[in-house]
């Protein structure tokens, strides 16, 4: 009696899955660096610099492939040479768009240095030396010196005085969001524990430790509110959770 044939069973090498995934991957990899290229760049949000310019900073250029370009890099290169910038946002538009938002710096105040005075944003960013037409249509701050001062980079006032710098900064933009930087024309930064700021031309406002800012704000904001027009003095917001008025 003629023995059954053993059924072959049919094997696959060992390496067809690894070598398979690799070719797959290749060619997905030469799809995107043939297509997706980089033919269309617009700019949104800008002022200060043009379009070009901007995208001159970016490093970017028409043919880069669209998924290839590193717009963490990109966006610090922005940040990097145009110090007027404060963000900016890269995003990817299929097949071949690439959008680039700027939200531009806002000159807000100067800080002295010993080459001059210096403008600064609202995250204390040394924009550029002051022109003496600028100069007295921004906030002056006093007890805060910029030591070698860069543009682009935040003032560097030494060490010691850091703390400064940090809470000028949330004071900068606690009066930027609430639109009150044309009310203020001096900030002193001298006492870190309780810097002070003019306001209206009416008050001297007192603001203590550098806590719940924001909160402070809106403490003096109502308090200012239910005053007479007339009312002058100094109002404190270092002692409690309220705003006490020492009339002049």
């Amino acid at each position: 009696m003629a023995q059954p044939r053993a059924r072959r069973i049919k094997t696959h090498s060992p390496l067809f899955a690894p070598v398979s995934f690799l070719l797959i991957v290749a060619a997905l990899v030469f799809g995107l660096s043939v297509f997706f290229r980089v033919n269309r760049i617009t700019v949104s949000g800008n002022e200060q610099y043009t379009e070009e310019e901007i995208i001159e900073a970016s490093g970017i250029q028409q043919g880069d492939n669209l998924f290839f370009i590193n717009r963490g890099a990109a966006v610090a290169r922005i940040n990097n040479r145009l110090p007027y910038v404060e963000y900016a946002y890269i995003t990817r538009s299929l097949p071949n768009r690439l959008s680039i938002q700027i939200v531009e710096s806002d000159a807000i105040a100067v800080v002295p240095s010993e080459s001059g005075l210096w403008i600064i944003d609202r995250g204390c960013k040394l924009l550029s030396q002051a022109e003496n037409d600028t100069v007295n249509t921004l906030i002056q701050v006093e007890g805060l010196t910029a030591i070698a001062p860069e543009v682009g980079q935040v003032v560097a006032p030494g060490e010691a005085e850091t703390p400064k710098v940090t809470y000028l900064s949330a004071i900068l933009r606690e009066l930027s969001e609430l639109g009150l930087k044309n009310d203020v024309t001096h900030i002193d930064m001298s006492n870190v524990a309780n810097p002070s700021f003019d306001y209206l031309g009416r008050f001297t406002v007192k603001l203590g430790s550098n806590e719940n800012i924001d909160y402070k704000f809106q403490i003096l904001l109502s308090a200012v509110a239910e005053l007479a027009e007339g009312d002058r003095g100094t109002l404190d917001l270092s002692i409690d959770r309220r705003a006490h008025l020492t009339y002049d």
